[in-house]
């Protein structure tokens, strides 16, 4: 199906842990002095390949092909996006020239952008644009875990996590220790911030104003950890929230049983602005709360003007407002089960809602009725 989204994929170890013995910036001059260029964007070959990789601690390599037509509109967004991002050395491999090196990162298919830190690479796949590579790529450089000093700071940090979920913790070094190992192994999971003072405390935020306590209760540091990762998983995923490029992969890999995407639009049957939809949802929230713990499934919104394209193309969707299920379970790659019901701003309630779910999704079992 059509990629809307991004997806991580696991780190390969790719070249041994060799030191330059310049500074990391004093290379890279020096490289674009002997290259010749002038531009945010390095371009690399067989011959200067390895030496870019030992001069940055972190480098995002654009593979591409010049005869390849989805090359070609990426490359533009590409060198834009060096300009969002004045810590990444970007660089680009002509794949279809260099194909030794093209191998080494496993290349089947043009073009592909991949991010090397730590000895490790990690392979972007989301929307190409340079706003999308660009907060993708800041999500994996920065550190893992940020330490907030004060309230103000820290709700200044909730409002830019986005559609992403945040973990929250607050009191002892052990805990601090302990969210910090979690986020360094498990950044795709959210935004994870600590502040030092007060006991020890650990929440999630997460969708619309939905948030969720965990209690502390091991004492060791592998059940510390092991309780921390195991609540960040079961609970990132809003009863009710926005469904973007940045989140997508977490409802698609999550094995829900149903997802129910609610579609709005504007007063003249269009799709829906983010700032609209984000009214709209605010609006219908508690309500579309309540629909998905009935059915013991998620709701979701997202921006329809944007992603009219793929809403037509994935869901069959060309008129708003709409309703749309997907029937699991979902995982990457499968074919879901799909049912649309087309409505109009009137019947964007929860008794419509229900009364169509009714009909194609199954409620879970009780507990009642499973005793039976």
């Amino acid at each position: 199906g059509r990629r809307w989204c991004s997806r991580p994929v696991g780190g390969c170890e790719i070249f041994p842990d060799e030191h330059a013995d310049m500074s990391s910036r004093a290379l890279h001059l020096c490289m674009l002095a002997l290259l010749g260029v002038a531009a945010d964007v390095l371009t690399l070959d067989g011959g200067n390949f390895t030496v870019a990789l030992r001069a940055n601690p972190r480098l995002l390599l654009l593979f591409y092909a010049p005869w390849c037509v989805h090359s070609r509109s990426l490359e533009p967004e590409f060198v834009k996006a060096a300009d969002l991002l004045p810590d990444v050395v970007l660089a680009k491999v002509d794949a279809s020239m260099e194909v030794e090196v093209a191998e080494e990162f496993g290349i089947g298919a043009y073009p592909g952008v991949f991010l090397v830190q730590k000895h490790k690479y990690e392979e972007f796949s989301g929307r190409r644009t340079a706003v999308a590579i660009a907060e993708w790529t800041r999500g994996k450089v920065g550190p893992a875990l940020e330490v907030v000093s004060s309230v103000d700071k820290l709700q200044a940090a909730l409002v830019k996590r986005g559609v992403l979920s945040a973990v929250v913790a607050s009191g002892s070094d052990t805990l601090q220790k302990a969210i910090g190992r979690v986020a360094e192994r498990h950044r795709a999971l959210g935004i994870f911030l600590f502040m030092p003072d007060g006991t020890d405390s650990v929440k999630l935020y997460r969708g619309l104003n939905e948030v969720l306590t965990f209690e502390v209760q091991a004492q060791n540091p592998e059940d510390l950890d092991a309780e921390l990762l195991g609540f960040v998983q079961r609970e990132r995923l809003p009863l009710f929230g926005e469904i973007s490029e940045e989140n997508f992969y977490h409802y698609e890999t999550s094995g829900l049983n149903g997802l129910l995407w609610v579609l709005f639009a504007n007063s003249t049957g269009q799709p829906c602005l983010a700032g609209q939809c984000s009214t709209q949802a605010a609006h219908h929230s508690a309500s579309l709360r309540e629909v998905a713990e009935s059915f013991g499934t998620k709701v979701v919104y997202t921006d329809a003007a944007t992603h009219k394209e793929f809403l037509a193309e994935e869901l069959g969707v060309r008129q708003f407002p709409a309703l749309v299920v997907q029937k699991g379970p979902l995982g990457p790659a499968r074919e879901l089960e799909k049912y649309v019901l087309q409505l109009d701003n009137a019947n964007v309630n929860a008794d419509t809602i229900t009364a169509w779910l009714e009909k194609v999704l199954p409620r879970p079992a009780s507990p009642e009725r499973e005793g039976l």
